[in-house]
């Protein structure tokens, strides 16, 4: 018989004996119990079993500034800006200083899904998420009493390390990892008048008085491990014979660097790396680096629901929902949007103005590597999405439901530049080879509508980084 047997046919069957699983909290190494903006917390790891990366989190309840209308950031992992790991003192995995930003991009294209749970995927507006409400004027969000005060609320994983394959690492054949999270700064909360609608009098979008004082900090923080192991050594015995006859064995991972620079219509950088596998860029307002109200997403409802002038003082529910079952809202520090000229920069929210493309053309892009250019063309609108998606490996993105909401609110345009892969592949590196060569890449637009002057772009080039562990604990790092 040609071929492989169907599932359903297969009576083959593979047993792996005494394996056994337990859970390990880890508090930090610095004694920190209430880490504030721009701050370090660092976890020692054990030195023995197999550690689950991908379910390796950091969980942590929030406290806020009172009185200021603070609200915490759709995502938990944009507080985060930027996760280190060391093995025995040794940088294996840098991440970069927008770690938050790219976790974001990973959500709006579906590369990555966000746990309603644990990880804060909406923006409170009159409720916070253990339904407490801050409907009042000034009220904060803010989880440094009651439930908060016990139990920890959020979580967040290691971002691209968490998907290293092999997904189990023995600690036994490494040197002992520490992990460095560093915290973002104070300006990813916005600050809210009130959490009435756009169109109303002080809307959610209006920034408070006192946002400029506003800070938060991260509590109780706590690094939680899942650990297997299996009877007298047998698989770390295995994989020590494998080193044995090869030399060593090979851990893999994506790895995003990241490249921000001011957005004038292009941008350049040059790169060296074992394998390019994909080119992404966002843009950012630069007015985002300040404390602001809430930015609508593009549709939200208004409190003027027809037309008329007349204010009805509408209000979300705590749930964060309108009734069309779409996220109003979300913080500046992660609204990406197309740099065009029009709708202008500074537009009203209030009317729709800001989100109201149908008034000029649209900006194109091109990536050029070694000024060969991918694509072919200048890409318009619906070609940065078919790109994106396909850069991303998703056949649709996750957070945009709307041209305008991806204009406005979820813009991203990025490239592939390696083999598609399937959930069950085999790890393959096949990007483009950039070893031994500065490789100048750039990102260039085209277009009469491009505003060179009121945004910053950030481009991700992710990349295949290997580590291979030899005998003795020794390692070598491979990017």
């Amino acid at each position: 018989m040609n071929g492989s047997v169907p599932a359903a046919l297969s009576y083959a069957l593979s047993q792996l004996n005494s394996v056994a699983f337990n859970s390990y909290k880890i508090s930090p190494s610095t004694g920190a119990t209430a880490v504030t903006p721009n701050s370090q917390i660092r976890f020692l790891l054990p030195t023995a079993g197999l550690l689950d990366a991908k379910n390796t989190k950091l969980t942590f309840s929030l406290g806020s500034t009172a009185s200021k209308g603070c609200r915490f950031p759709v995502h938990t992992d944009t507080l985060i800006k930027s996760i280190e790991i060391r093995a025995g003192g040794s940088t294996i995995y840098s991440g970069n200083s927008h770690h938050g930003l790219l976790e974001n991009l990973k959500y709006n294209v579906g590369a990555k899904k966000s746990d309603g749970v644990t990880g804060h995927d909406f923006f409170c507006d009159a409720g916070d998420l253990v339904g407490g409400s801050i409907f009042a004027a000034d009220a904060s969000e803010t989880y440094d009493a009651g439930f908060g005060s016990d139990s920890n609320l959020f979580s967040v994983d290691l971002g691209d390390f968490a998907h290293i394959s092999p997904r189990l690492i023995s600690l036994s054949l490494i040197p002992q990892l520490e992990i460095v999270i560093s915290l973002a700064d104070a300006n990813v909360l916005s600050c809210v008048k009130s959490c009435i609608l756009r169109g109303a009098a002080d809307p959610i979008t209006t920034v408070h008085g006192s946002a400029a004082g506003a800070t938060w900090t991260m509590n109780n923080p706590q690094l939680y491990c899942n650990m297997y192991s299996m009877a007298a050594g047998a698989y770390e015995n295995a994989i020590r014979s494998k080193i044995d006859d090869v030399g060593y064995v090979s851990f893999c991972w994506e790895h995003n660097l990241c490249f921000n620079q001011a957005w004038t219509g292009s941008s350049r950088f040059s790169l060296a790396s074992l394998s390019l596998k994909r080119l992404s860029a966002v843009w950012r307002r630069q007015s985002a680096t300040t404390v602001t109200g809430a930015i609508p997403v593009a549709g939200g409802a208004a409190a003027d629901f027809d037309g008329d002038g007349a204010t009805y003082g509408a209000l979300y529910g705590s749930s964060g929902l309108n009734n069309s079952g779409l996220t109003p809202y979300q913080g500046a520090i992660q609204q990406f949007s197309l740099p065009c000229a029009q709708p202008a920069h500074g537009a009203s929210v209030e009317n729709g103005n800001a989100f109201h493309y149908d008034t000029a053309g649209g900006p194109r892009f091109q990536w050029r590597i070694q000024s060969s250019p991918v694509p072919v063309y200048f890409a318009d609108a619906a070609s940065q999405a078919e790109l994106t998606k396909s850069a991303w490996n998703v056949d649709e993105l996750a957070a945009p439901k709307a041209m305008a909401q991806f204009l406005y609110n979820y813009h991203a345009f990025a490239v592939p530049l390696a083999l598609p892969e399937s959930p069950l592949d085999k790890k393959v590196i096949s990007g483009l080879n950039l070893l031994g060569t500065n490789a100048f890449i750039e990102l260039a637009s085209e277009g009469s509508n491009v505003d060179n002057s009121n945004f910053d772009v950030f481009i991700f080039a992710t990349c295949d980084h290997v580590l291979r562990v030899g005998a003795g604990k020794s390692i070598e790092l491979l990017t």
